[in-house]
């Protein structure tokens, strides 16, 4: 009989733990539009231009990190619950740097509209922000665009 129940249980922890993987990915991608949110608010104060941040800040205090510069709430949006190794100086990311998420610098004072890069035919939709590592594994990073959508890729589009 335990021998069973054993075998039931080592059978659904996979499936467990795919259900929480799953969990923290859907709750990163609600903290990335609450991001978007906070990108286009800014952008609509300042005439529709994106803020300058750099990449990854050098601590939570740069004044210049992605969570300085945004007006939030709260300073949880920048973390990913899938952050959580204490790979950076014995820290998650979001403890060591901030955030979870890295800034595109690509993008750093444009126009929000101007969230295309055109190269001949082929057309790059740029992110404004990202995981900084892959912290979901196999369900991959999550990608923030300038509309306010959360994409688990980087598009690519023909035009």
């Amino acid at each position: 009989m335990i021998a069973i129940i054993a075998i039931l249980v080592g059978l659904g922890f996979p499936v467990y733990k795919g259900v929480r993987d799953k969990g923290k990915k859907t709750s990163c991608i609600g903290n990335l539009r609450q991001i978007g949110i906070a990108v286009n608010t800014y952008a609509s104060n300042y005439n529709d231009y994106l803020p300058i941040c750099i990449r990854v800040g050098d601590s939570p205090d740069d004044p210049y990190s992605m969570s300085n510069v945004l007006e939030s709430q709260s300073k949880k949006i920048f973390s990913c619950p899938g952050d959580t190794k204490d790979e950076y100086e014995g820290k998650t990311h979001f403890a060591r740097y901030g955030s979870s998420h890295e800034w595109n610098t690509l993008l750093n004072g444009a126009k929000i509209d101007r969230s295309k890069l055109e190269i001949q035919n082929l057309v790059l939709s740029t992110p404004l922000s990202g995981d900084a590592e892959n912290f979901h594994g196999k369900l991959s990073r999550n990608y923030l665009y300038p509309d306010g959508r959360v994409e688990d890729s980087l598009k690519i589009l023909i035009e």
